[in-house]
């Protein structure tokens, strides 16, 4: 493969691959955007804490929905973490992610949050092309750097110009 074409298909695989790390971001976003408003696309984790928080605060005061809301900021911290990561193109952190939200998504679905389930379950599949991409992108960047450089262009070939001295 010529290597401008390899490093057209590495733009474009590392774009892929930013895409995909940068829904851990949205995710964190979402889910501490829910915990503060109403909102049904969130995780479920955060849901239920909210729930048992507002459950909770009845006996025991408002503080436990402090609490609530720092274990929100807390999971919403471990999934930008995640997104820092995978755009750093740790490929593992694209692993850690999808499995963690896959646990998400079955917490919803044991509650039947329909919509989340589903919602979650087309996010996971972005991430891990995401993913894909950035497995492809580290394959095309050890092959470019065992790919031969191009050849020096061949100077004596090129036409020469002569200038004619102004009369």
């Amino acid at each position: 493969m010529h290597p401008n074409s390899l490093s057209f298909e590495a733009q474009a695989l590392e774009q892929r691959s930013k895409s995909g790390a940068r829904w851990f971001l949205w995710i964190a976003a979402l889910s501490l955007g829910t915990s503060l408003l109403a909102f049904f696309l969130s995780l479920g984790i955060t849901q239920f804490i909210d729930g048992l928080a507002k459950g909770l605060s009845a006996n025991l005061g408002d503080s436990v929905r402090i609490i609530g809301l720092v274990l929100n900021i807390l999971v919403a911290g471990v999934f930008v973490l995640i997104g820092w990561l995978a755009l750093k193109r740790h490929l593992w952190s694209f692993v850690v992610g999808m499995v963690l939200f896959a646990l998400d998504a079955l917490l919803l679905l044991a509650f039947q949050v329909w919509i989340s389930f589903v919602f979650h379950a087309l996010v996971i599949y972005w991430i891990f092309r995401g993913y894909q991409a950035g497995r492809r992108l580290s394959a095309l960047e050890v092959e470019m750097q065992l790919a031969p450089p191009p050849p020096p262009p061949d100077l004596s070939q090129v036409p020469t110009v002569e200038m004619n001295p102004a009369p």
